[in-house]
């Protein structure tokens, strides 16, 4: 009986861990997702006064690739 209740406890105290850590994970992605969106939306502001349009499609290639890894990120810790 008390295995089991120490096995019970520790299930528990698991559980907890891995729903902290889960939660953790979520806000660190809606932190990488918010800072990518404030980003693009400086890079707009900034691009239509400062660049070519050569270097305007480059930044924005790049923006853009990291833009998709913070959404796929922030995506599969919300799973």
């Amino acid at each position: 009986m008390v295995d089991l209740q120490n096995m019970m406890a520790e299930l528990q105290q698991k559980r907890d861990e891995v729903q902290l850590q889960l939660k953790l994970d979520s806000m660190e992605a809606e932190e990488d997702w918010n800072r990518r969106v404030s980003e693009w939306d400086t890079f707009l502001s900034a691009s239509q006064f400062e660049s070519s349009s050569e270097e305007v499609g480059e930044a924005a290639r790049e923006m853009g690739l990291e833009m998709k890894i913070a959404y796929d990120r922030a995506k599969k810790a919300a799973k």
